[in-house]
C-alpha cells in the first residue's frame, strides 16, 4: 500500500481548503491501494472530530498549556504545519505528501530535511499572474503539480517550462447544494418577502474581496432601477481582517438594504436580518447572543444551501480568486452567477456559462508582484439591470448554470485525478529513505579567503556548509547572493500583512546582512537538518528495539 499524507486545514472546518480535504480524503481512503493520513491545521490531535475520521489524523495545534503553544501562536508558518510536519513524517513515513494551499502555507515542506524521502505532490493556489519567482521555484521543485483551474494551469506552464504538471483537479459543490423547490415559499420561511429581488454573495471579508466596489455598484443599481424590493445579501464575517462594513453601509446609504446571516450562540437559531451589529438580541431566545456567522460561529452546508436559495443572483466580486468555490455552490442552487472575469473566476464563469465582468484595468500588488483586477463597476451594474429586467427568465438561466456546473465539476472527478496519478507513482525504497543510515555531515565553519568572489563564497556555503550543492542557482541561493552583494537583507512586507491579508500598510525593513551572517545562518540550518537526522535514526532504533 502507498501511504499518502494530506496536509491542509482540518477536514471538518468550514473553509474551502477543509471542504476539499474532506471530499478528496473520503474517496482516497476507500481505495485499497492507499493508506491515508491527514495533518490538519488549526486543530489538536485530541479533538473528537479528528478521532472519528476513517483515516489517521494528526493535529497541528499544540495543547494551549504546552511549551510549544506560544511559538505556534507567534509564527504563521507553525500554524500552517511547519512546527509538526517533520515529526508527523517520522511517525507516518509517507510515500506521498500532498498539499493544496497557498505558497506561504506549503513552502516549509520544500525545505524539510526529509524532502528526498517522499514524493511531493502539490496543487498550489494560483490566483493571479505572474507568480513570484520564489513561488515558481517551490512549485518546480515538486515531483508533481496539479491545478485548481485552467487559468492556474496556463499561468504555471506559461511562466515555467519545467513544472511537472499532471492535471486539473477542480473543487466542486456537494449534494447539499440544490435549488429550492419553491423559491417564494423558501424566502418566506427565511423571513424574507417573496417579492424581494436579492443579489447575494458568499465571501470572507478580506481585502481582495471587493466589498467597497460591490456596495457602490449596488447603490447605483438601486438609484437606476428604483426597486424598493431589491436587497444585497452578504454572507460574510464581521469583524474580520478586511473592510469596515458598517462604514461602507453608511457611506453608500444601504441601511435597511443589506442582509446578513446570524446564528444565535445560545439557541443555535439561524436567521436572516438587516445588519444591526456583530451581535444583537436573538428574536427566539431573547439572549444577547445572535452573532454574525463566521469561523467561530459556523453553519453547516445544509444551512448554507438555504442561504444561497434566498438569492436571485449570485456574484463573486473579487480582484482575484484561486478558485472561488461559492460560484459552484451557487450554480448548483440554480442561480445565475456574475464574477470578475479574471484569474480562476474566468475559468469557472466560462465553464458554467455565467456572466463575466471585464476588468477596467489591472494593478500590480507590491507585496507579491501579482497582477490584480479592478472590475468595471458600470459593466457590473449593466449586467445586474439586464437580469433584473428579465426576472421571469432567471429560473431558466439558473437551470442552465446548474446543468453546466454538474457537467464540468464533480468531487469524484477531482479525486479520480489524484488517485489515477498516485497509482503511477513509484514507491521509494524505505531502506534508502526512512530507514537509511545516518546522513549528517558537519558544516564547514571556515570562510573562504578574502580573495574569493562573493559568488564563489556563496557557492562554498551551499556546497560545504549547507551540503546542498543542488540548490545552487535556485531561489534561496539567489536571495543569499543578492543580500550579501548589497549588504542588506531586504524585506518588503511584514508577516502580519503577508499572511493575513491585513488592510494595514506594509512596513518595509532593511537590516544589515554580511557574508558572515550568511555563513552563520546556513551553519544553523545544516545543524537543524542534522538534529532531525539524529532523531530519525534514534526513532528507527527504538522501533526495532520495541519489536
Amino acid at each position: 500500500m502507498k501511504k499518502i499524507l494530506f496536509c491542509s486545514e482540518a477536514s471538518w472546518y468550514a473553509t474551502g481548503y477543509s471542504v476539499y480535504t474532506k471530499e478528496i480524503l473520503s474517496r482516497l481512503c476507500q481505495i485499497d491501494d492507499f493508506e491515508v493520513a491527514e495533518l490538519g491545521c488549526y486543530a489538536q490531535s485530541s479533538e473528537a472530530d479528528g478521532k472519528n475520521l476513517p483515516w489517521k489524523f494528526y493535529g497541528n495545534k499544540p495543547d494551549p498549556s504546552s511549551p510549544e503553544y506560544q511559538s505556534y501562536k507567534n509564527n504563521p508558518s507553525s500554524q500552517f504545519g511547519d512546527q509538526s510536519f517533520n515529526s508527523v513524517l517520522l511517525d507516518f513515513k509517507p510515500d506521498i505528501v500532498m498539499d493544496i494551499r497557498d505558497w506561504w502555507m506549503i513552502e516549509f515542506e520544500q525545505r524539510s530535511p526529509f524532502r528526498d524521502f517522499f514524493h511531493w505532490s502539490i496543487m498550489p493556489t494560483v490566483d493571479a499572474e505572474p507568480q513570484a519567482d520564489q513561488w515558481i521555484n517551490t512549485y518546480a521543485s515538486a515531483d508533481s503539480v496539479f491545478a485548481y483551474s485552467e487559468f492556474g494551469r496556463d499561468t504555471l506552464l506559461n511562466q515555467c517550462d519545467h513544472i511537472k504538471f499532471v492535471d486539473i483537479a477542480s473543487p466542486a459543490a456537494n449534494q447539499h447544494f440544490v435549488p429550492a423547490v419553491d423559491k417564494r415559499a423558501h424566502k418566506m420561511s427565511m423571513g424574507i418577502s417573496p417579492d424581494s429581488f436579492i443579489i447575494g454573495t458568499v465571501m470572507r471579508n478580506q481585502r481582495r474581496k471587493l466589498y467597497p466596489d460591490l456596495f457602490e455598484s449596488f447603490r447605483k443599481f438601486l438609484d437606476e432601477t428604483q426597486d424598493p424590493n431589491a436587497f444585497l445579501y452578504c454572507h460574510t464575517y464581521y469583524p474580520d481582517v478586511g473592510w469596515d462594513l458598517p462604514g461602507l453601509i453608511y457611506k453608500n446609504g444601504l441601511s435597511g438594504r443589506l442582509l446578513m446571516t446570524y446564528k444565535c450562540k445560545s439557541c443555535k437559531n439561524i436567521s436572516v436580518d438587516f445588519f444591526k451589529d456583530a451581535v444583537h438580541v436573538c428574536n427566539k431566545c431573547k439572549n444577547f447572543s445572535n452573532a454574525i456567522v463566521g469561523i467561530s460561529n459556523p453553519i453547516d452546508e445544509q444551512e448554507l444551501s438555504k442561504v444561497y436559495n434566498c438569492f436571485d443572483i449570485y456574484t463573486q466580486y473579487a480582484n482575484s480568486e484561486g478558485f472561488g468555490m461559492p460560484q459552484l455552490e451557487a450554480a448548483n442552487c440554480a442561480l445565475p452567477v456574475i464574477s470578475t472575469n479574471y484569474s480562476a473566476m474566468e475559468s469557472v464563469i466560462k465553464n458554467i456559462q455565467g456572466y463575466g465582468v471585464i476588468p477596467k484595468e489591472y494593478y500590480v500588488e507590491c507585496e507579491t508582484g501579482c497582477k490584480r483586477a479592478i472590475p468595471n463597476n458600470d459593466a457590473f451594474v449593466s449586467i445586474l439591470k439586464e437580469l433584473h429586467a428579465a426576472k421571469d427568465l432567471l429560473p431558466q438561466i439558473g437551470a442552465n448554470t446548474r446543468s453546466k456546473a454538474l457537467e464540468n465539476y464533480g468531487w469524484d472527478r477531482a479525486a479520480n485525478a489524484w488517485a489515477t496519478y498516485f497509482k503511477t507513482v513509484e514507491k521509494k525504497d524505505p531502506a534508502k529513505t526512512w530507514y537509511s543510515p545516518l546522513n549528517a555531515p558537519e558544516p564547514q565553519t571556515e570562510m573562504l579567503k578574502n580573495s574569493a568572489s562573493i559568488t564563489q563564497s556563496v557557492n562554498h556555503i551551499f556546497t560545504n556548509v549547507l551540503h546542498k550543492p543542488e540548490w545552487i542557482g535556485g531561489y534561496l541561493w539567489k536571495r543569499v547572493l543578492r543580500d550579501v552583494t548589497f549588504g542588506y537583507r531586504c524585506e518588503n512586507m511584514d508577516k502580519q500583512f503577508y499572511f493575513n491579508e491585513s488592510h494595514k500598510k506594509s512596513n518595509n525593513s532593511n537590516s544589515p546582512f554580511s557574508l558572515e551572517d550568511a555563513y552563520n545562518e546556513m551553519i544553523n540550518f545544516r545543524r537543524q537538518i542534522n538534529n532531525w537526522e539524529h532523531t530519525r535514526v534514534q526513532k528507527n532504533q527504538q522501533e526495532v528495539g520495541g519489536k
